[in-house]
């Protein structure tokens, strides 16, 4: 009997020995979970607690194509999954599936845009003024001293401007993705043009402008953001149309050649590739993709064509397309091609794979699971086309 007694009483302390530390690990995780809140809430930023809420408010949009747009769209650029979309007056901001998230006014004149990393910057070109977004928000407004020529965000949401100076012929103001100043590059080398991100590191391109001899000189500087250095600095003749900064290399397209230059520091010349005298009607590129060049004049369309070029500089496909080029986009497989009433969508190749009518008012175009043409104040998924051949078939 008194065994059995031990047994009990001992059993009971077992089960209150549990509870006691069941209670203890609960209020535990409860301070803990109190004390992060509280540091979480403390330490944000007002800029991270709006991409806090971006996160959540992007996840939550919803909505279908066509999208309503405010006013004519001058721009379109990747945004974090998302689309940015630029008109005159407006920001637009939006998932691929149509669903707008946000659309507000800028207020800048000769607007352009730059995105990565869900950081938007819209900037007054030959202005004086510029914002910061992140898909949702606005997270600052600034102003610069001089002239703005160029801005850039690069893939860690550093965004850089790139201005006219005074002493100097050029200034880059380069800031943390929390808008906090970094440095200030100054350039003495020739009047600034723009300025690109590398899309594997921590660098930037700047270009400018400058004459020799009678002749056009582009001005390579490549700075690298971490060091606050310059790379290296090297001279093309020529003048800056577009380029892509890959890390080792440099593809600098032109106004009569396209070029792959050396970014170790030595500024090599790998490769070439001449326009042969025809006039650029268009440029498409993606990270990672090829480069599509489009040649010839809208007021003689039967004069157009298109090339691929592959990251070499190599050309790997010619299409003679004999009608207008109003837009290009380029994914890593095909390429869309919006011309007066369709969008051709051809093969990186140069086979035509199919066509979808559109209306004749579409002015641009960019792909997210399909083509989207931008007409009037509208976004639009074009999902019925043909083949080359003429049957009709459902995206």
């Amino acid at each position: 009997m008194a065994s059995r007694l031990d047994e009990i009483t001992t059993a009971r302390k077992q089960r209150l020995g549990k509870i006691r530390r069941k209670r203890i690990i609960i209020v535990l995780c409860f301070v803990l979970f109190v004390t992060t809140i509280y540091i979480a809430v403390t330490s944000y930023s007002e800029i991270s607690s709006k991409d806090m809420k971006d996160s959540i408010n992007s996840f939550f949009a919803s909505g279908n194509y066509p999208l309503l747009l405010d006013d004519n769209v001058k721009m379109i650029r990747p945004a974090d999954s998302c689309m940015a979309l630029l008109s005159q007056s407006m920001l637009t901001t939006a998932k691929g599936s149509g669903s707008l998230i946000q659309s507000s006014y800028h207020g800048l004149t000769n607007a352009e845009l730059a995105s990565n990393s869900n950081r938007i910057l819209v900037y007054s070109q030959s202005g004086k003024s510029y914002r910061v977004y992140n898909r949702s928000y606005l997270l600052f407004s600034g102003n610069t001293e001089f002239e703005i020529s160029s801005a850039c965000v690069n893939t860690s949401g550093k965004y850089c401007i790139l201005t006219r100076g005074d002493e100097y012929t050029s200034e880059l103001h380069v800031y943390n993705k929390d808008t906090s100043k970094r440095f200030t590059w100054y350039g003495t080398d020739g009047f600034p043009i723009s300025v690109i991100p590398s899309e594997s590191d921590d660098n930037v391109a700047v270009f400018s402008m400058k004459g020799s001899g009678g002749r056009i000189i582009t001005v390579v500087t490549l700075i690298n953001l971490s060091t606050q250095k310059e790379v290296n600095s090297f001279n093309f003749e020529g003048l800056y149309v577009d380029a892509i900064y890959d890390g080792d290399t440099l593809a600098l397209l032109m106004d009569t050649r396209a070029l792959l230059v050396k970014s170790d520091g030595t500024g090599t010349l790998q490769a070439e590739y001449n326009y042969n005298g025809r006039q650029l009607l268009n440029i498409s590129h993606q990270e990672g993709n090829n480069v599509i060049l489009a040649f010839g004049d809208n007021m003689r369309s039967e004069i157009n064509s298109f090339e691929v070029l592959n990251k070499k500089m190599n050309m790997t496909a010619h299409v003679d397309y004999h009608k207008e080029i109003h837009d290009i986009w380029v994914d890593s497989d095909e390429i869309y091609v919006l011309s007066r009433g369709e969008v051709d969508v051809y093969t990186t190749q140069g086979s035509l794979k199919r066509i979808y009518p559109c209306s004749t008012s579409a002015y641009s175009i960019y792909e997210w699971g399909g083509p989207v043409v931008i007409e009037a104040q509208y976004a639009v998924k074009l999902t019925e086309s043909v083949a080359p051949g003429g049957d009709n078939s459902d995206e």
